[in-house]
């Protein structure tokens, strides 16, 4: 009964959106299809957002500043609740060529795949094929927040790349680290890209990203760097190992250089405090 019960309640919702061309009407109905976290309402909803007459009646698709603007409220639960049956609707319309008729409806399917953790082999080769479709400095800060073992493998390559402008990798290395340096696999992968030895600016960025601040690196809306305290223990110890590495570096400011004894006598003192 119970599954009788939901699937009418799916298939009612359907009806909406089969039927309805009133925009508030189909958001609403498709928000609460996105957001029952059943893989039978997502697949229903994956039915209309692959129909280009559907996307036509949500949204006004030849006005730039309301093409998406109900698809964006539709899309919205599934990045604040990711699952793998998330993921699968996402690489499902990243691969239509309907939904994709619109290049910015992409930016929603990424977002809501970096979510799904541990990143799997085909959200990866996502991530990789629209690298090379101007998504590099937008995907980079998602692959560094999701900090899965296939998602930061693909952020090293791309931090790698040298056929990428070292200074695109420099402004993506600021943007991407700084909000996730407290997070251990993170700070492992920056010890990692250190022993690569990449080019001296794209080096120095790794060692600033997690040593150093500056607002200047970025535009409006710089990231928000956690605060040390806020760090676990092992994250404390493995940070003052990364500093007697960083230290090491040829040419470093001087500037750098007392951030990082800064930082690491921050972390010396929290774990004294501790008594860890």
């Amino acid at each position: 009964m119970a599954n009788n019960g939901r699937r009418e309640w799916i298939e009612q919702h359907a009806a909406v959106l089969a039927s309805s061309d009133d925009r508030a009407e189909l958001e609403v109905a498709a928000v609460q299809l996105a957001a029952a976290d059943d893989p039978e309402a997502l697949d229903r909803l994956g039915d209309f957002l692959s129909k280009a007459e559907f996307l036509r009646r949500l949204d006004d698709v030849s006005e730039p500043g309301e093409k998406t603007l109900h698809l964006r409220s539709v899309l919205a639960p599934l990045i604040e609740r990711p699952s793998p049956e998330v993921a699968q609707l996402c690489l499902r319309l990243a691969n239509d060529p309907v939904f994709l008729e619109d290049d910015d409806r992409q930016s929603f399917l990424l977002q809501a795949l970096a979510r799904v953790t541990p990143m799997s082999e085909s959200a990866a080769d996502l991530f990789r094929r629209t690298n090379e479709e101007g998504y590099f400095a937008f995907n980079a800060r998602l692959l560094a927040a999701n900090a899965s073992t296939l998602a930061l493998e693909l952020f090293a390559s791309m931090m790698e790349d040298k056929e990428v402008p070292s200074e695109r990798r420099v402004d993506c290395l600021h943007m991407s680290i700084v909000p996730q340096r407290t997070r251990l696999p993170v700070l492992q992968l920056t010890m990692e890209l250190l022993a690569k030895h990449l080019e001296e600016p794209v080096d120095r960025a790794v060692i600033e990203s997690v040593f150093h601040f500056e607002w200047q690196w970025f535009g409006t809306h710089p990231p928000e760097p956690p605060a040390w305290r806020s760090a676990p223990n092992d994250v404390l110890r493995f940070l003052m190992e990364l500093g007697a590495q960083a230290e090491r570096r040829p040419n470093l400011p001087a500037s750098l250089q007392t951030s990082i004894n800064t930082t690491v006598g921050i972390a010396r003192a929290l774990l004294a405090r501790r008594g860890a």
